[in-house]
C-alpha cells in the first residue's frame, strides 16, 4: 500500500511539474511596423499576422486560429493572445483623466477586475496604465494590460491581452511595442533625409506590360518613348538623383548573353553579377555615372522584349535605398 501511495505521489508531481513548464511559444524575432504616409510605426513578433482596419488601428495575433476568439470569448479553442496599437482621432476631445475614467467604467461594466493603475508615459507623452483580468467562462481568464496617452487631438492606445497561461508568456510583447511606439508625424514636419528614405511599406502596381512592388512614398511616371523603346516607367521619391527607371523594347531573337554583349559599352562598367528576376536568368552591371552616384543596370529577355532597369541612388544612402531597390526589381513580373 505505502508503495502504491508513493508511486501515486511520484507520478503527480512529474505531471504538475510537467504542467508548469508548459508555455507560449518562444517568439523567434520582431517586425518593423510602418503606418501609411506617416512615421507611425511600432514592432510585433514576428510569424504574428496582423490586420489594419484603414482608420489608424493595428491588430497582431499570435495565431490565425485564435483570431475567432477574441471576437466572441464563447468559442472554444486554442489560447492566445493579440496586440492592439491605435491612434484615433477624437471627434469630442477629452483629457487623458477622462479617457481613463471612461475605459475604467467600461470595464468595469464588462465584468473585468482592475488591479492597476498607474502612470505610463508614451514616447515623453503622459500616459496611464491599465492592467485588468477577468474570467470569461468557468475555466477561460482573459488577463490585459493597456495604456492610454492623449497627444494634440489624437488617442493612443497600445493593449496586450492574452488568455490563460500566454499572458504572462507574452508580456514582451507588450513592452516591445510600447518602447518602440512612435507617433505620426505629418509630412510638412518630416526632415529631409527622413522624407528622402524609400518607406518600410511596399505597395503593389500592375499594367498590361509588367507587375511589381513599389516603396509606398515612390510614384510611378511613364516617360514619352522614342523607338526602338516601346515602354517605359519611372519610379521616383523625394530625391531626384534616387529612381528607378523600366524600358522594355524588342529583342529580336537576341539572347540574354547576346544583349549584354552588345550594351556593356554603355556603361562605366565597375562589377558584374547575374540574379533571377521573374524566374528568369538576368545579368547586372554596377557603374558610377557621376561622383556620390550609384547606378546599376539590369537586362532580361522575356517572349522576345528586352527589359532594362536601371536604378540610381545616393551613395551616402546605400543601407537606406540599395535593399530597397532590390526588392523593387526581384518584385518584377513581365508579361
Amino acid at each position: 500500500m505505502k508503495k502504491g501511495i508513493l508511486l501515486a505521489c511520484v507520478m503527480l508531481s512529474v505531471w504538475i511539474g510537467c504542467a508548469k513548464k508548459e508555455e507560449a511559444p518562444k517568439i523567434a524575432g520582431y517586425i518593423e511596423n510602418t503606418g501609411e504616409k506617416q512615421i507611425l510605426g511600432f514592432r510585433y513578433p514576428q510569424g504574428w499576422v496582423i490586420v489594419q482596419d484603414g482608420s489608424g488601428r493595428y491588430t497582431a495575433y499570435s495565431s490565425q486560429e485564435v483570431v475567432e476568439r477574441f471576437y466572441d470569448y464563447t468559442v472554444k479553442g486554442k489560447d492566445g493572445g493579440r496586440l492592439i496599437v491605435s491612434l484615433e482621432k477624437m471627434d469630442t476631445l477629452r483629457t487623458l483623466d477622462e479617457s481613463i475614467n471612461r475605459l475604467k467604467n467600461d470595464l468595469s461594466g464588462s465584468g473585468f477586475d482592475i488591479s492597476e493603475v498607474k502612470a505610463k508615459p508614451v514616447q515623453g507623452v503622459p500616459g496611464t496604465q491599465v492592467h485588468y483580468s477577468g474570467f470569461v467562462d468557468a475555466k477561460n481568464k482573459l488577463e490585459a494590460v493597456e495604456v492610454v496617452a492623449v497627444k494634440d487631438s489624437f488617442l493612443c492606445t497600445i493593449k496586450y491581452e492574452a488568455f490563460n497561461k500566454f499572458f504572462p508568456g507574452y508580456q514582451a510583447v507588450f513592452d516591445t511595442a510600447l518602447a518602440t511606439f512612435r507617433f505620426p508625424v505629418s509630412a510638412k514636419d518630416l526632415k529631409p533625409e527622413d522624407l528622402a528614405k524609400p518607406s518600410t511599406k511596399f505597395k503593389p502596381f500592375e499594367n498590361n506590360v509588367l507587375k511589381l512592388t513599389l516603396p509606398d512614398n515612390f510614384e510611378t511616371s511613364f516617360p514619352q518613348v522614342k523607338a526602338p523603346v516601346e515602354f517605359s516607367m519611372e519610379l521616383k521619391g523625394y530625391r531626384a538623383d534616387c529612381t528607378i527607371r523600366i524600358d522594355v523594347m524588342p529583342a529580336q531573337k537576341l539572347s540574354i548573353e547576346k544583349v549584354v554583349e552588345q550594351n556593356a559599352k554603355f556603361y562605366k562598367e565597375l562589377s558584374r553579377s547575374e540574379t533571377t528576376i521573374d524566374g528568369l536568368k538576368s545579368t547586372f552591371l554596377n557603374y558610377s555615372p557621376t561622383k556620390g552616384i550609384n547606378s546599376r543596370v539590369y537586362f532580361m529577355v522575356k517572349n522576345d522584349k528586352i527589359y532594362r532597369i536601371i536604378f540610381n541612388y545616393f551613395t551616402e544612402m546605400k543601407a537606406d535605398f540599395l535593399p530597397a531597390f532590390e526588392k523593387t526589381v526581384g518584385s518584377i513580373v513581365a508579361k
